[in-house]
């Protein structure tokens, strides 16, 4: 993604990076964390918003128009995470069918230069298969390529 991004920061957590969101209207604590699954080495990514009162939250609407920045910033996020453990794989999904929609178009519209580098894979039917642009997935796999 060529797209401008947010500056980020690794938070004092193992595998948890900060943003902010930032428009005329608002700006937004964005975090994003990965989360190692029972599968070693495979990590669950989620964007949440980090809300007021210090709660996150992955279903508020935050409407910040800044959207494509954001999206670009989370995929720097989780190019980094995979440039420091190129071994790892991240598993995400939006947190309803309208996100996970969006991640969809936006893999698909950078498929060409993506698949340079990483393995991509859609999940439907159970089980994972090379990602198609043409096709509904219920989440995604991003690995680096060996």
């Amino acid at each position: 993604m060529n797209e401008p991004a947010y500056p980020f920061q690794e938070g004092p957590l193992e595998y948890t990076y900060r943003f902010e969101s930032v428009s005329e209207q608002a700006v937004i604590q964005k975090v994003v964390l990965f989360t190692e699954t029972s599968r070693a080495g495979l990590f669950n990514m989620a964007l949440v918003d980090e809300l007021s009162d210090g709660e996150l939250s992955d279903i508020v609407v935050s409407n910040n128009e800044d959207l494509i920045m954001v999206l670009a910033t989370v995929f720097r996020i989780a190019e980094h995470f995979l440039n420091r453990s190129p071994s790892y794989g991240i598993i995400f999904q939006g947190s309803d069918e309208r996100r996970t929609r969006l991640y969809r178009i936006a893999i698909s519209r950078e498929l060409a230069v993506l698949s340079k580098t990483y393995e991509l894979f859609g999940f439907k039917n159970d089980r994972f298969t090379l990602f198609q642009s043409n096709q509904d997935y219920e989440r995604f796999l991003i690995r680096r390529r060996s």
